[in-house]
C-alpha cells in the first residue's frame, strides 16, 4: 500500500464571510440602523437574512442589503455578493459578476476573496480564462496573509510542482502555516514528506503525531497512513491488529481502498492479528461490488 497524499479535487468549501460577529442578529435596531445608511448595519442585516439570524433565512433580501453595503466600499458585502453570483444565490450562476466582486474585494486584502478568485483562475469556468500563473500569485497572497486554506493549496502546488516550479522547501513552509491552524488536509501531506523523507529529514515519530492529529479531524487517508506506519511498523512496533483497526476507521472516514489493505492482513494475519480467511474474502467481495457499481 502506497502512502495516501490528499490532492486538490475541485473548489475547497469557504465561508460566506471570513468575519463571525457573535452580535449579528435581527432586531428592530439593526433594521433601524441599516434603513438610515449605516454600511456596517446594511452589511449585518444581510448577514443576518443569508444565515437566518433571528430572522427567517432570505437570500434575496441578504442579497439586497449585500449589495446597499457595498455601495458604501464594505468589504465583507463586496465579497458576499462575489460568493453569491458563484454559487447562484438568489442570483443565476454567474462566473464573470462573481470574479467582477470578488476581484474588487480582492484587491483590497479580503483573503477568501483572494483565494477564491485564484481558485478559480486556476483551471477557469465558464466565461472565465484559465490562468495558472496569476491564479497563484492570488493564491499566494491569501496565503501570505494568514488564510490557512490557501497556504495548504500553495503548499500542495509547490510540492507537485502545479503551475509553479517544484520547490519542496517552500511546500514545506506553507503547509507548517497551515498546520499551525489545525488544517487536517496539510497535516496529513506534511506528514507524508516526514514519512517520505522528502524536503525534510525522514522522521516517522512526526509523521505519527501529524497523522494522529489529521486523522483525528477525520482525514480519512491519514487515518489509512496511520495503518500503514503500524502495519510495516515504521517508526512504532509493527502492530497488524492495531493497523486494521485503522483501516477499518479509514474506510468508515470514506477512504474505500482501506478495504483492500483490510483484506491483505486478515489474509496473512501475524502480528496480533488472527488469520481470518473469511473475513479477507468477505472485503475482497465489497471491493468486487463497490467496483461494479462504479461501472
Amino acid at each position: 500500500m502506497k502512502i495516501k497524499t490528499l490532492f486538490l479535487l475541485g473548489c475547497l468549501a469557504l465561508p460566506v464571510t471570513s468575519v463571525v460577529y457573535a452580535e449579528v442578529e435581527y432586531s428592530s435596531t439593526l433594521v433601524k440602523k441599516a434603513q438610515s445608511g449605516d454600511a456596517q448595519a446594511q452589511y449585518e442585516l444581510g448577514e443576518a437574512y443569508y444565515q437566518g439570524y433571528g430572522v427567517e433565512e432570505n437570500l434575496a433580501e441578504a442579497l439586497k442589503w449585500y449589495r446597499k453595503a457595498a455601495a458604501k466600499d464594505n468589504l465583507e458585502a463586496i465579497y458576499s455578493i462575489g460568493y453569491m453570483y458563484d454559487e447562484g444565490e438568489a442570483v443565476k450562476e454567474d462566473n464573470v459578476e462573481a470574479m467582477k466582486w470578488l476581484l474588487k474585494a480582492a484587491e483590497k486584502g479580503h483573503l477568501l476573496a483572494q483565494y477564491r478568485y485564484g481558485q478559480t483562475l486556476e483551471n477557469g469556468e465558464e466565461g472565465v480564462k484559465a490562468d495558472p500563473k496569476k491564479a497563484m500569485t492570488w493564491i499566494q497572497k491569501a496565503a501570505d496573509g494568514g488564510l490557512a486554506e490557501a497556504q495548504y493549496h500553495a503548499g500542495y502546488n509547490y510540492e507537485m510542482g502545479e503551475y509553479v516550479t517544484k520547490d519542496l522547501k517552500k511546500a514545506v513552509q506553507y503547509y507548517q502555516l497551515a498546520v499551525a491552524q489545525e488544517n487536517r488536509d496539510a497535516q496529513n501531506n506534511l506528514g507524508v514528506l516526514y514519512h517520505d523523507g522528502d524536503g525534510v529529514t525522514q522522521d516517522y515519530a512526526k509523521a505519527l503525531q501529524l497523522y494522529t492529529l489529521a486523522s483525528e479531524q477525520g482525514n480519512e487517508l491519514a487515518t489509512s497512513n496511520l495503518g500503514l506506519l503500524y502495519e510495516n511498523g515504521e517508526g512504532v512496533k509493527k502492530d497488524f491488529k492495531r493497523a486494521a483497526k485503522y483501516y477499518e476507521l479509514a474506510y468508515e472516514q470514506g477512504d474505500h481502498d482501506a478495504l483492500e489493505s483490510l483484506a491483505n492482513l486478515y489474509e496473512t494475519g501475524g502480528f496480533g492479528l488472527k488469520k481470518d480467511a473469511s473475513k479477507a474474502k468477505e472485503y475482497r467481495e465489497s471491493i468486487a461490488a463497490t467496483a461494479s457499481a462504479a461501472e
